[in-house]
């Protein structure tokens, strides 16, 4: 049996009926966000390989009509069946220039966990 150590920093958040799109290279799919952390999120729906970075937009609860638009990393994928899930990395480190958009991100989690 094997070990694999979990590199996880963040409690991972089950996100119910949370979705969105990704873009890159010029191509746009639906998403569904399956679990997500401060750090990133598991989502289902596309296949995207490992190391593109993609820009994701997700509908925003708090604003019907903004989406939360965030800069993120593939850096895990898998499929399986039909079924493609992918993990991405939060890029937006420039907190100054995408304050808005991971302060309604941070939002969105923390609804998730009061509904807990």
């Amino acid at each position: 049996m094997s070990y694999i150590k979990e590199k996880r920093i963040f409690e991972r958040i089950p996100v119910p009926n949370v979705f969105g799109m990704i873009e890159a290279r010029g191509i746009r799919k639906d998403i569904s966000i399956i679990n997500a952390c401060s750090g990133g999120m598991c989502i289902a729906g596309v296949a995207v390989p490992i190391g593109t970075v993609v820009r994701l937009h997700i509908d925003n609860p708090e604003e019907n009509q903004n989406k939360i638009s965030l800069y993120c990393k593939v850096v895990w994928a898998e499929s399986n069946n039909g079924s493609s899930l992918s993990g991405l990395a939060l890029l937006n480190t420039n907190r100054i220039l995408f304050e808005r958009e991971l302060e309604s991100y941070g939002r969105i989690l923390e609804a998730v966990v009061m509904e807990r």
